[in-house]
């Protein structure tokens, strides 16, 4: 389904049932200006990566928004991509990630039929509508079925996803890629991804995350 075919039946939904806020519960929005003002953007931080060129997060991954992603993934809100995709857009106005085309993490089969969709590409066709870069969904593919990585610690989750992404055609990928996610922990799905980007021929491979916890270092009140 297109995003404007999306946005008419998400707006006549809204007519027949009157939307509640995902964390306040109170009638209006599906996300209402009083808890979206309690967002709190990443704060600036130096990021050793080994595989990608630079990754971009856009708000700490705490409270309101917390409600917001659990909402969207979990309960399989769908309609939660659209604003969660254009505070990602807007973040990529104000800190360009240069990049030839959009791809989003992708899901192993199993998993995507077991959700419904790919949280990842909900998020990453909001960002294809603002920025009109090309969005890529079908090449680069996951072909293990791991472990859920937020059961396992850092090292366990690199060695979870190795191996576990593939560029499927035999054209290579753009020369810059932006990689898009939901939530940031480790960088381990990124990394490996952008591994198998790299393998396959891109030069650059950045990458945007919704959100990430801030380390025990960074923590502020």
């Amino acid at each position: 389904m297109s995003i404007a075919l999306r946005s008419f039946a998400d707006n006549l939904l809204s007519l027949l049932f009157p939307e509640r806020c995902v964390s306040c519960h109170r009638f209006g929005q599906l996300f209402c200006q009083d808890c979206q003002a309690r967002l709190r953007p990443y704060p600036a931080e130096r990021r050793a990566f080994t595989a990608l060129d630079d990754v971009g997060v856009v708000f700490i991954f705490e409270d309101v928004l917390r409600d917001a992603i659990y909402s969207f993934k979990y309960r399989r809100v769908r309609r939660m991509a659209k604003p969660l995709g254009q505070f990602m857009a807007v973040y990529l106005q104000a800190y360009p990630l240069p990049a030839d085309a959009l791809i989003p993490v992708p899901l192993h089969p199993q998993r995507r039929a077991e959700r419904g969709f790919n949280q990842s590409e909900e998020l990453a066709r909001w960002l294809h509508e603002a920025s009109n870069l090309p969005l890529n969904t079908t090449s680069l593919a996951r072909i293990r079925n791991t472990e859920h990585q937020a059961r396992l610690d850092t090292q366990a989750r690199q060695e979870n996803v190795k191996g576990s992404f593939v560029w499927q055609p035999s054209s290579p990928p753009p020369d810059r890629v932006l990689l898009v996610d939901d939530v940031l922990t480790t960088g381990a799905t990124l990394e490996a991804c952008a591994g198998a980007l790299r393998l396959a021929g891109a030069r650059e491979v950045r990458a945007i995350a919704l959100a990430r916890s801030l380390p025990s270092i960074l923590r502020i009140t």
